[in-house]
């Protein structure tokens, strides 16, 4: 608390700076973070770099011992889109996934009349792999197509929709289903995924998205762990095959953005997440205590059903509208993000993330982004001596 006054004073003085220093905006010339219905510009091959931090905080208790983790996930993702037809694009993004889960484990011990806590353990778990790929497929089907009329002067309202069909691949490292701290690079899990994108463009300064997005995962077999005791930190639990069938999920998010200038975008996001409940199907037996029990994975249904809201905040800089003036060699955009999860089901913890990205602009064939020729001054001739 004591530095959120101070760093909302910097944040404001840097607008104030980006306003200041922006040039009039005659054109919507910054895309803005965040999704939307522009298709890449045909013959253009778009690059996304991007590093994306998430970060929660949890604590349990059982059986006289406290849990504290710290779970870090960072991606860094190649994001690739490619303009094939005038509205039509192709794509992927690849992840590179590390994750950390820092646990602090601590148990009583009595010591005569006193009772003192001890810290008696660090866990430390990580690990490094590819997260899910992405690929898909983008069609505008309404309004302008690409980017290349929105860096024209325009006035009034103006639509664009666009509709986006691909799949998840199932690539990763699944966590350990036995080991309660542990977290993978991704769940491994195979699904469909279509979204939709709305833009609506006002004058030369507002431009706000609205996106859908829907998945449908594959079932699969997958290893999972049940605990024959109500301890969920105990080392008795039992690993064995079971069918999985996540649930279905849909996002709703909003995104209105304003354009500061040729070259500055600031907005605002709200996502809503809900996922339904997974179902898992498969038994097996152990012995506990000489008696024979059988384990039912269908046990690890509950909970699994989750509902989040989320909120956050993004400003890019963006060279693209400045290449096709010749004002700039490299058509590139930087973009800095952060959100924060407000409100989310069954007592879950809260995560926050942190997003910086950098986008570069490739022209591989045709004119569509081809910035005009430069125009050569003559040299004026100096009048002759008399």
């Amino acid at each position: 608390m004591p530095f959120a006054l101070p760093r909302t004073r910097a944040l404001l003085g840097s607008l104030a700076v980006i306003v200041f220093i922006s040039l009039p905006a005659q054109a919507q010339a910054v895309l803005g973070f965040g999704e939307d219905a522009t298709a890449a510009p045909a013959g253009a091959l778009r690059l996304r770099l991007s590093n994306d931090w998430h970060r929660t905080s949890t604590n349990d208790f059982a059986n006289d011992t406290s849990y504290d983790a710290d779970r870090q996930f960072r991606a860094s993702t190649i994001a690739i889109d490619v303009g094939v037809l005038k509205r039509f694009s192709i794509g992927a993004t690849v992840p590179w996934v590390t994750t950390k889960v820092l646990t602090f484990v601590s148990s009583p011990h009595p010591h005569g009349n006193v009772t003192e806590t001890l810290l008696d353990t660090l866990l430390d778990k990580s690990h490094n792999g590819w997260g899910n790929i992405e690929a898909f497929g983008k069609i505008v089907w309404l309004g302008e197509p690409g980017q290349q009329e929105r860096l024209a002067l325009r006035k009034g309202v103006h639509v664009r929709s666009a509709i986006v069909g691909g799949a998840l691949l199932g690539t990763g490292i699944s966590s350990d289903p036995a080991d309660p701290f542990s977290t993978g690079t991704s769940d491994r899990a195979r699904a469909l995924v279509a979204r939709s994108a709305t833009d609506l463009t006002v004058g030369a300064h507002f431009f706000a998205s609205a996106v859908g997005r829907y998945e449908k995962p594959f079932s699969d077999n997958v290893l999972v762990a049940v605990h024959p005791g109500d301890n969920p930190f105990a080392t008795d639990a039992v690993a064995f095959l079971a069918q999985r069938k996540l649930g279905s999920s849909y996002e709703l998010e909003l995104t209105p953005r304003y354009q500061l200038g040729r070259y500055f975008a600031v907005g605002l996001q709200y996502r809503y997440h809900h996922g339904a409940q997974a179902s898992y199907t498969g038994t097996t037996t152990t012995t506990v205590a000489d008696q024979p029990v059988t384990l039912d994975a269908s046990t690890l249904n509950a909970g699994t059903e989750l509902t989040e809201h989320r909120v956050g905040f993004g400003i890019v800089y963006s060279a693209v509208d400045a290449y096709t003036r010749n004002r700039s060699r490299i058509p590139m955009e930087v973009t800095f993000e952060h959100y924060n999860v407000v409100s989310v089901s069954g007592s879950r913890p809260k995560d926050s993330q942190t997003v910086f990205s950098v986008r570069f602009f490739r022209r591989m064939w045709g004119a569509e982004f081809k910035p005009p020729p430069k125009v050569r001054q003559t040299p004026s001739l100096e009048p002759s001596a008399p």
